[in-house]
């Protein structure tokens, strides 16, 4: 048993699927058979019950697995650790944050990180939850903030922050700004929403339905920039977190309410694979980020007159 055959069981593990754990292993599905079978020969047990479906762990497979965990989080640690002897923190840095975290807390605390860490090199990336989640798993991206807690296999999430959500619309709403409202209370609204393929969708909905908020129409968008210019440009509105709007509370060119009874709140969750530690660079950077998602959340109270 090698430290790749284990990574490769892992794959299989957390894929369900010998052909997807293929590609994440970046090798040939016969090749990843072969030694997920001698592993097998080696342990004396079979580790998956093979079906057309994909595969399932068994008994064997499930305690090796949390083995395999704890062995491939140690040799990751122990590299870190190495690596970092200088006390420089260097290397790389692949990170995925959802839209409203990369318009508000992320340029800052990226200002603030390279900054004072000059020699890493970083690689961003923006998309919704579910996206990020698969390239996390995939080992694509170091961690990503994603706006909802993920259950996969492999992956823990960590809750960093929590935001409110608010109704946004453009200067001719007749709204008045950061005036607190009920959404019961208002006649009924166009909104421009994500598509509905994106988790955030399911809690934008839920909300309305629960704050029995009328929508005359609705308008989908994944693109949270277009979404906010058109709201600024129409008579649209849309609901999102005060991190994606908050900056432009001061300038008029949206009008921001806080929502009350029921309030909408957002919950931003730190996601990684439970194998792969953060190095420094990562603990850095991170830090940064909850400090910068912190500030939004004291800035929202003051705009919003929350107690």
């Amino acid at each position: 048993m090698d430290i790749r055959q284990i990574e490769q069981f892992a794959a299989v593990y957390e894929e369900g699927s010998f052909s997807q754990a293929a590609r994440r292993e970046n090798c040939t599905q016969p090749a990843l058979s072969v030694q997920i079978r001698r592993l097998e020969d080696e342990l004396g047990v079979p580790l998956f019950t093979r079906s057309r479906r994909g595969v399932t762990p068994t008994v064997a497979g499930k305690r090796l697995y949390a083995r395999a965990l704890s062995i491939l989080s140690a040799v990751a640690d122990t590299r870190i650790a190495v690596r970092e002897l200088s006390g420089d923190i260097t290397g790389s840095l692949t990170i995925g944050t959802v839209p409203s975290v990369s318009r508000s807390a992320l340029p800052a605390a990226l200002s603030r990180f390279t900054e004072a860490h000059p020699n890493v090199e970083l690689t961003l990336d923006e998309a919704y939850g579910g996206i990020l989640t698969e390239r996390v798993a995939a080992g694509e991206l170091d961690f990503a903030v994603v706006s909802s807690a993920v259950s996969h296999v492999g992956i823990e999430a960590t809750l960093l922050a929590q935001h409110e959500m608010a109704l946004v619309s453009g200067p001719t709403s007749g709204l008045t700004p950061f005036e607190r409202i009920r959404l019961s209370e208002l006649p009924p609204l166009r909104m421009v929403l994500p598509t509905r393929r994106h988790a955030i969708r399911q809690l934008i909905d839920n909300h309305i339905a629960r704050a029995e908020l009328l929508v005359e129409s609705t308008i989908e968008s994944d693109g949270l920039n277009t979404t906010l210019e058109y709201v600024r440009h129409s008579g649209w509105s849309t609901l999102t977190a005060v991190a994606s709007v908050i900056d432009a509370g001061d300038s008029g060119a949206l009008v921001i309410n806080p929502i009350v009874k029921p309030r909408a709140e957002m919950d931003y969750y730190l996601i990684r694979q439970i194998r792969q530690p953060l190095n420094g660079a990562g603990k850095s950077f991170l830090n940064l980020l909850r400090e910068e998602l912190e500030a939004i959340t004291k800035r929202w109270r003051i705009l919003s007159r929350t107690p």
